[in-house]
């Protein structure tokens, strides 16, 4: 069971809390986001009630009292989703994020001579 929350740790270090919600679809300025459950909020909605912690990769909404946590939470809240689901979404996430590093960063890069200007 150790191992398993090891790899949980891993996992949520692995997803930063502002590049989910980005790609959630959620409006992000800094460290400050839109809540997406604004239908709740007593004012009008439109400014920025989530705050997202980056030293410790969590979130809170301050209106909503039910609206924050770690990343694996982030995505429970906005796709409605069981927690087992979101832990599945954001490993093949990292998964793809990996694949893609191994294909575009260092390979494919021709290495130029240097030019000598001194002929």
């Amino acid at each position: 069971m150790e191992t398993k929350a090891m790899d949980l740790q891993k996992l949520e270090k692995a997803n930063s809390i502002i590049q989910v919600a980005i790609e959630l679809g959620i409006k992000v300025q800094g460290n400050m986001g839109k809540c997406f459950k604004t239908d709740r909020h007593v004012l009008d909605g439109e400014k920025p009630t989530l705050f997202f912690n980056l030293a410790k990769n969590t979130f809170h909404c301050r209106e909503c009292q039910d609206v924050g946590g770690t990343v694996f939470d982030l995505v429970c809240q906005y796709r409605g989703w069981e927690r087992q689901k979101a832990i599945e979404w954001l490993a093949h996430r990292v998964e793809f994020d990996e694949a893609t590093k191994k294909l575009y960063h260092g390979k494919g890069r021709k290495k130029l001579p240097l030019y000598d200007n001194s002929k």
